[in-house]
């Protein structure tokens, strides 16, 4: 993908998202549940179809088919998957309706969810979804969690190396998580992922020179950026490089 194309996919990322709130994909991994356990009743969702035919229907159409599908089918699924039900909830209330973000009561937010969850075909269940229990839902398909897909922003960590030739590279990484900062992560989080394992993956750094690599050359660092999969040759466009502690022995 070129230069140019990635900048603009970085755009529409941060004209489509918010930042989450504290929750993390790998809060749902831990909590091990899916939007596949029946994580919202039939008559909340039935409550949400009309909050959303009122607030996001005139754009995205009754059936979730409007601006170009968004809500609906593969392209939810690629932008949501291995990822939590805050994010989507942090992100349709910061930014929906659009002539009044955040207006809506977080309920009714919660009901609108339910209703996407419906018409994107995942089971009710006997209980109505609540905000509490969005950080440790997450989205995958039904035959369970899957790599990243390209194009998605990822947070990596692994140790930094220089090549011969002056490339960069993220070397023993661990795989690929999904997302919303593009930003550097605080000290906090990066304390956190100092305590995560090293992998045994390696990622081509795109633009690594933007962000000081000598400085932390043989460290281990975090990475993020918009995943690039190619055969051979997985890259990551960088939007963030930290080092997260000197030295990067198993």
């Amino acid at each position: 993908m070129r230069k140019h194309a990635l900048i603009d996919t970085l755009a529409l990322t941060l004209l489509c998202m918010a930042i989450p709130e504290r929750g993390s994909a790998q809060d749902a991994i831990d909590a091990g549940k899916t939007v596949w356990a029946g994580v919202y009743s039939a008559a909340q969702a039935e409550q949400g179809k009309s909050a959303y035919q009122a607030s996001c229907g005139p754009c995205h159409k009754e059936d979730l088919s409007g601006y170009e599908s968004i809500l609906k089918g593969d392209r939810f699924m690629e932008h949501w998957r291995e990822d939590t039900l805050l994010s989507f909830f942090t992100t349709m209330k910061s930014t929906m309706p659009r002539d009044a973000p955040g207006s809506l009561n977080e309920s009714v937010y919660v009901d609108i969810a339910a209703f996407i969850l419906q018409g994107n075909g995942f089971p009710s269940g006997p209980a109505p979804l609540r905000k509490d229990d969005l950080p440790g839902i997450r989205v995958q398909g039904k035959s369970g969690p899957s790599e990243l897909p390209t194009g998605a922003l990822a947070q990596l960590v692994g140790c930094l190396v220089k090549g011969p030739k002056g490339e960069w590279t993220l070397t023993l990484a661990n795989p690929p998580q999904r997302t919303r900062n593009p930003s550097d992560s605080n000290p906090q989080e990066l304390k956190l992922l100092d305590a995560s394992p090293l992998g045994t993956r390696t990622y081509g750094l795109m633009d690594a020179i933007q962000y000081r690599p000598d400085s932390k050359e043989g460290h281990k660092v975090e990475a993020k950026g918009f995943l690039i999969r190619d055969p051979g040759n997985d890259r990551i466009n960088l939007t963030s490089l930290q080092t997260i502690t000197a030295g990067c022995g198993r």
